[in-house]
């Protein structure tokens, strides 16, 4: 009677340990086919978001959004530095008063949650954005117009989900928020609106049709 108890109690562990590997194997294999891991031979990736290149030329304005990234041994973190070029002769673009151009440069330290370089992270950074802006004039008073020059540094943090293919191509969605804390308020002096460049204090970057190629 002992017997019988000792192995119905053995098989009824060997059957829970089962269903939970199978059940493991199966969320694993969905996650793999969903939001495939980046192969532990690849440690660099540059992007580009063609689209907003299109968008912009449309919109009488150069506008190139890419960025490189590091993806560290340990396979959790990346480190990744977008960077943001703006540039328009149009003073439309920069709300209607300026023209010029005007560069965002980041640096984000990303977590992937699952423990593995794929699918949701969540990360900080900083961001430097610099500006230099010429109002919109008569040329007689050009000579004498002021010119502005924006520098400044932000702190931010930010989360997004990143799907890394098998053909070493990548893609995400991410957003960053943060505000600026170094560098010249021009929040009440400049009337600036751009896509990457706004004269508040506050700043909002989203990511969505930026692709990467990881090598």
């Amino acid at each position: 009677m002992r017997n019988m108890k000792k192995n119905r109690f053995i098989l009824y562990l060997v059957l829970i340990l089962s269903i939970k590997t199978l059940s493991s194997e199966k969320v694993d294999t969905l996650q793999i086919k969903f939001s495939p891991y980046l192969g532990s031979k690849y440690k660099f990736g540059v992007e580009l978001n063609p689209g907003l290149i299109l968008y912009a030329s449309d919109q009488k304005a150069t506008v190139i959004s890419t960025g490189i990234s590091i993806f560290p041994k340990n396979r959790k973190t990346e480190l990744t530095i977008p960077i943001i070029y703006e540039y328009s002769k149009d003073d439309d673009w920069f709300n209607g008063n300026y023209f010029g151009k005007s560069i965002n440069i980041e640096f984000h330290y990303r977590y992937y949650l699952i423990g593995k370089l794929g699918g949701i992270y969540n990360g900080v950074g900083l961001k430097y954005n610099y500006a230099y802006l010429e109002p919109e004039i008569d040329e007689e008073e050009y000579e004498f117009a002021k010119k502005e020059i924006v520098s400044r540094l932000g702190l931010g943090f930010g989360i997004g989900y990143r799907i890394f293919s098998n053909e070493r191509i990548y893609w995400g969605i991410g957003i960053f928020i943060g505000r600026y804390f170094l560098g010249r308020d021009i929040s009440d002096k400049i009337s600036l609106d751009s896509m990457f460049s706004r004269d508040e204090n506050a700043f909002v970057t989203i990511q969505l049709l930026k692709v990467g190629y990881a090598f």
